[in-house]
């Protein structure tokens, strides 16, 4: 019985009867209660499992879509290289140069299928160093010493394998250049959704400079480094960010820019400690490299000094080429100034890591004196792609024009590449 007391006599609430009925009944009815409430986890588990079963679709589908744009775009190139160029030169094709030549030059040269043609240039200055090592001496002329030493030492690692120069340098440059494609796509989807994301992604793969992401250049490597590095520090990631800016500083001379982008955003977005570290960790790669020269070649500034051996065009001669519709020199100028534009339009869009680095690493470049390979070097910027790549996700119409001419411009440069005229 159920009573209710008080401080006299006790009274019952519910007569018996009642009381008894509505015990039977739940005793009678346990077991519905009992299945809906199994029937309302299932269902919130099986909600999960399909907003899990999303997720992983849109990852898959979106790692698919990085992939396909590698492959398509390096597909173009080895086209270019391997096809194209062998038909349609079948003579001496640079007769009228003068020594001193490129490295590794031969004036009789004619283009024929083989990986050797991805390592022109840049390319064979890396061959020596990896087969060779470093020289230089002090006397004026080109030497090894001006490049970083990073690409060449892990190509020499993959030549332990078995592996020769030019497929151990071709498969580090494309294998790199897809985890950077791959990097870029993953941040730009966290900050700005998967169609800034896929338009970026688009951008890196088929800019016409994409075409040193598959030959033998530092260009794949940089950008794998320098997004990881930057993507580790926008998540507060500071061991990855070190490491990795570390690693960039010792690939080529616009990864210590990563220094001054990691302690200025530290400072203004008033960090903790672990920041201002990771940001001064970031010289480790260059203190190394300065070291070895100075107990090398006598010279810690050696990989600097040696640069006044390649000539350099100026600022003035760049304009004015432009002003006279020069195709390189208004390439320069779109690339570098144009650039530095579209980080500022959309300074308040992209975070404070991009926008710094981006312009920290645009002036190092206006002021270093390089300006024949400026072009490239920018394109090297992950910045300035993750900016053109929110302008064309923005954009309805023109932005596919400017892909065909991508397109054109980088099946032509693989083209010249290939006969070894100048590209950048």
């Amino acid at each position: 019985m159920i009573y209710e007391t008080n401080q006299y006599t006790p009274q019952r609430l519910l007569p018996d009867s009642l009381s008894t009925q509505i015990i039977s009944k739940i005793k009678a009815d346990w077991y519905i209660y009992l299945y809906l409430l199994i029937f309302t986890l299932m269902k919130k588990k099986d909600s999960a499992k399909n907003t899990l079963e999303q997720n992983y679709s849109f990852k898959v589908n979106g790692y698919f879509f990085v992939i396909t744009m590698w492959l398509l775009s390096r597909l173009l190139i080895i086209v270019a290289m391997q096809v194209v160029a062998p038909l349609i030169y079948t003579s001496s094709i640079q007769p009228y140069w003068h020594p001193p030549y490129p490295l590794d030059f031969s004036p009789d040269f004619i283009p024929k299928p083989s990986w050797e043609l991805f390592s022109h240039w840049d390319g064979k200055w890396y061959r020596k160093i990896a087969l060779e090592g470093y020289n230089y001496v002090d006397d004026g002329n080109q030497y090894s010493i001006a490049f970083y030493p990073l690409f060449p030492l892990l190509i020499r690692g993959l030549i332990t394998f078995g592996l020769p120069f030019e497929v151990a340098g071709t498969l580090l440059s494309n294998l790199t250049f897809l985890g950077a494609l791959l990097l870029v796509y993953s941040w730009t989807k966290e900050r700005h959704g998967i169609d800034a994301a896929k338009w970026v992604t688009a951008v890196m793969a088929w800019c016409p400079f994409s075409l040193y992401g598959t030959v033998i250049y530092t260009e794949g490597l940089f950008l794998f480094l320098t997004t990881a590095a930057l993507r580790a520090f926008d998540n507060r990631q500071y061991v990855w960010a070190a490491f990795c800016g570390a690693l960039a500083s010792a690939t080529r001379p616009t990864g210590i820019t990563l220094l001054p982008t990691f302690i200025f955003v530290a400072w203004i977005e008033r960090r903790s400690l672990s920041a201002y570290i990771a940001g001064l960790f970031v010289a480790v790669g260059i203190l190394l490299f300065s070291v070895y020269c100075a107990i090398s070649f006598g010279d810690p500034l050696a990989f600097v000094h040696v640069h006044k051996a390649w000539a350099q065009p100026s600022w003035w001669y760049i304009f004015t080429d432009a002003i006279l519709v020069g195709k390189d020199s208004l390439i320069k100028i779109v690339m570098v100034f144009g650039g530095g534009y579209l980080l500022w339009h959309y300074r308040t869009q992209l975070n404070n890591v991009v926008i710094i680095y981006g312009f920290c690493s645009l002036l190092m470049l206006i002021f270093s004196g390089s300006l024949a390979s400026i072009n490239r070097y920018a394109y090297g910027i992950v910045s300035l792609s993750l900016a053109l790549g929110l302008l064309f996700s923005k954009q309805q119409r023109w932005k596919y024009v400017v892909f065909i001419w991508f397109i054109i411009l980088l099946f032509v440069y693989a083209i010249n590449f290939t006969i070894w005229n100048w590209v950048a």
